[in-house]
């Protein structure tokens, strides 16, 4: 069996980092093994994680190909900027919404996507499929004589 853990994303300070998540996108906290190693961040009930990695690998700031779905993308953006949240690139509105990108402390780019609100509730709810398996084919027994 394999389970996808987490996303990682290299940081410089992991606890700093965790409350930046929680302050300005309300994100919460927790830490496996207990002694802090792993500090990981969620959009509440979420199934995914970000990984908050500090001290693992060099810093690779720009895009990181993450994004977010949000129905409320305008009410976020105003919430983001009043916690101090830099916006690279002004929001982009498309004909099926809008589009914005955001960069954390450490230059790590991350981007909000706008859907509908049912889309949104769907993408929570989704799950890979899980492929069916054929029954084990069962070998013969040798015949007793």
């Amino acid at each position: 069996m394999i389970a996808l853990a987490d996303v990682a994303v290299v940081v410089s300070d992991a606890k700093a980092s965790a409350a930046w998540w929680q302050k300005n996108l309300g994100f919460s906290e927790f830490i496996v093994g207990g002694t802090g190693h792993a500090i990981l961040v969620a959009p509440p009930g979420d199934r995914f994680v970000l990984h908050l990695c500090e001290g693992f690998a060099p810093a690779e700031t720009g895009n990181t190909g993450i994004a977010f779905l949000t129905d409320e993308i305008d009410r976020l953006i105003a919430r983001m900027v009043r916690g101090g949240v830099t916006f690279p690139e002004p929001v982009k509105a498309e004909s099926w919404g809008k589009i914005a990108k955001f960069a954390d402390p450490d230059g790590n780019i991350f981007w909000l996507i706008e859907a509908p609100t049912a889309m949104v509730r769907e993408t929570l709810r989704s799950r890979a499929p899980v492929p069916k398996r054929a029954a084990p084919k069962r070998r013969a027994r040798p015949r007793k004589r």
